[in-house]
């Protein structure tokens, strides 16, 4: 077994274990108990190794030794120094190291089990797709049918930004080209006054009726001010021509 870098020392219990002991003693008993440890609870019992570890003479170490195995603190057999206590814990530690190698080598307990179901604030997986998969992918058919005014076309960013917005609100991009054809078509917007796109998709355009023919006697006199309004900015030649 290999040895350890550290174990549980029992502080009272040696503290309490020694009483009685001279100094020199307590130290050699503690160091010695150490070195147990770190050989794994086989010390080997040379006067020699040991001596050199504790920093002591073999003379000095063979007196310490005699003295522990008569205190019953450490036993000599076989060519091995160790401890009772030792014993025990090290073979305590030797049967939780087979069992931990043991669970790790064998099947994994919950190999079988089914991943759980996502609970109500997880999608599930293909409506997480689906919201994914909400891409633009028609703005430039949309962006060529808008009647932009005076055929000049103004701020493409913004309206891809609000257009992007209406498709993720689940306006469906037919939707939104089709009106736009319709919009063209639009009686106001002939006559010069149609809406920047940016305008007509945060206003949701789409949803707009389309303003009377006048051809068709569909004429609207609140229409036709807010027409004279959009064109003179002043309703005033309006009020005029019409009181």
């Amino acid at each position: 077994m290999n040895g350890l870098p550290y174990y549980k020392a029992y502080p009272r219990d040696f503290v309490e274990g020694t009483i009685g002991m001279r100094f020199e003693l307590k130290a050699a008993y503690r160091l010695i108990l150490d070195m147990i440890y770190m050989q794994g609870g086989r010390l080997p019992d040379d006067a020699r190794y040991v001596s050199g570890l504790l920093g002591c003479s073999v003379r000095a170490w063979k007196k310490y030794r005699d003295e522990l195995i008569s205190l019953g603190k450490i036993q000599a057999e076989n060519g091995v120094i160790s401890n009772f206590r030792a014993d025990k814990e090290l073979e305590t530690l030797a049967k939780l190291q087979d069992k931990q190698r043991e669970n790790a080598s064998g099947p994994r307990k919950n190999k079988g089990l089914q991943k759980p179901r996502p609970d109500h604030t997880e999608p599930e997986p293909k409506e997480r797709d689906k919201s994914l998969s909400t891409r633009v992918t028609r703005f430039d058919e949309f962006w060529n049918v808008y009647p932009h005014r005076g055929g000049v076309k103004r701020n493409r960013k913004g309206s891809l930004q609000k257009y992007t917005a209406a498709v993720k609100r689940g306006v469906d991009e037919e939707t939104l080209i089709e009106a736009a054809k319709v919009y063209a078509k639009d009686r106001r917007v002939i006559e010069g006054y149609a809406r920047d796109p940016v305008t007509w998709l945060n206003q949701e355009g789409w949803t707009d009726e389309p303003a009377p023919s006048q051809q068709n006697g569909g004429y609207d006199p609140q229409q036709d001010k807010w027409d004279y309004i959009a064109k003179h900015g002043s309703s005033a030649g309006w009020r005029a021509a019409n009181a």
